[in-house]
């Protein structure tokens, strides 16, 4: 046997019988499986921590924008002068960041918090839900209406600052705080006629301001409450115009019924027709809410038929000679009587369901006029 056929037969591979040719192919399928498997398990691995690190990354890339793209002065718009110069960042400071320590109220497109500036000088920022496409609307609806009107009755609108991330408002801060509270802490508060009657009479002011002395005229269509503000001397000042109206010459406006439930005049909410008027029945509430203890939508109420608000409650107590309960107690005491009656009536007079039949907000500051407290 020669030398090269032994080397073949060294090397060359055994013979294979066919059972042990389909256990090897057994074999290498699940070799092929595991492999598989792995190069899943780690394109997944891997595709995690791609992901992850884009995430991470993204978000750093956020900060840095937040911290590194602050806006500069001229990004905050001013109307009225401080005598501080104002910059985004000087006010998110002066809020703590936002902090609920700082939030003095909450709406429905955003909250209000209080900032001290320096010192003596505190601002209210209104900082809206920029995801809020209502929010938006209302921004630009309250710089419209506030922007170019001035009276001692209104707020006053410092200035604003808006992008893409941030919007704000810059207003004087008032700090006694809103009607809304007023009225339901007044049982520890100085309330009488005298306060009564300044505080009617300082809204009715502002409204008919709106109303008869703007260029072009304005609708407020949210006035309750919780839109009066007040100063430590119980001076009253309309505030939120957020769903304002800017009218022209017209009389009436058809749009999308806006407004706080129980303070909407009714023809309002039936035909969607807004007008002056629809302020005057809504002005009409809150002298009702001054004058008693219960809301405009007192839960008390739910013993009468639907629809019982704080008007039919104050009629049907007319009605039923009853109208001395119908008072706020300590003010009833206090009186004078005669007087709180007629106050009384003229809010009667602001929530008649007759549009014709309703008075104008001239007419009810010459009726207030008449009712004035005497001087000690």
């Amino acid at each position: 046997m020669s030398q090269q056929s032994i080397e073949s037969q060294i090397y060359a591979d055994p013979p294979q019988s066919p059972q042990s040719s389909k256990n090897d192919k057994r074999g290498l399928c699940s070799n092929e499986i595991v492999v598989a498997v792995s190069a899943t398990v780690i394109v997944f691995v891997l595709s995690t921590l791609v992901a992850f690190y884009k995430c991470i990354k993204k978000q750093t890339s956020f900060i840095k924008i937040e911290t590194s793209e602050l806006p500069e002065r001229n990004d905050v718009t001013v109307f009225n002068d401080i005598g501080v110069t104002l910059t985004y960042e000087k006010i998110v400071q002066a809020t703590r960041h936002f902090s609920l320590t700082n939030c003095i109220g909450n709406g429905g497109f955003g909250s209000t918090y209080k900032a001290e500036i320096s010192t003596g000088l505190t601002l209210a920022i209104k900082r809206l839900l920029v995801e809020r496409c209502q929010g938006v609307l209302q921004f630009n609806a309250e710089i419209r209406s506030l922007v170019s009107i001035n009276h001692p009755n209104l707020i006053t609108l410092i200035g604003y600052f808006s992008s893409k991330t941030d919007m704000f408002l810059i207003y004087n801060y008032l700090p006694g705080g809103n009607l809304e509270k007023f009225i339901q802490d007044r049982a520890n508060k100085i309330f009488n006629y005298k306060v009564l009657y300044k505080i009617a009479m300082d809204i009715a002011l502002a409204i008919c301001f709106l109303h008869d002395q703007c260029v072009p005229r304005i609708i407020h269509r949210d006035i309750k409450p919780s839109n009066i503000l007040l100063d430590n001397e119980q001076n009253a000042y309309l505030s939120d115009f957020g769903l304002s109206r800017i009218m022209g010459i017209e009389t009436y406006s058809t749009t999308a019924v806006a407004g706080t439930f129980g303070y909407v005049a009714p023809e309002y909410a039936e035909t969607s027709r807004v007008s002056d008027k629809a302020d005057v029945y809504s002005y009409g509430v809150v002298l009702l809410e001054l004058l008693s203890d219960k809301r405009a939508l007192d839960p008390s109420f739910s013993v009468y038929e639907n629809g019982f608000n704080i008007v039919s409650w104050a009629n049907m107590l007319l009605r039923n000679d009853q109208a001395h309960e119908f008072f706020y107690t300590s003010l009833w005491e206090a009186g004078p009587e005669d007087k709180l009656m007629n106050v009384l009536h003229l809010a009667l007079m602001c929530t008649v369901d007759l549009v014709t039949d309703r008075l104008r907000m001239r007419q009810v500051v010459e009726e207030l006029k008449d009712l004035a407290p005497l001087v000690p």
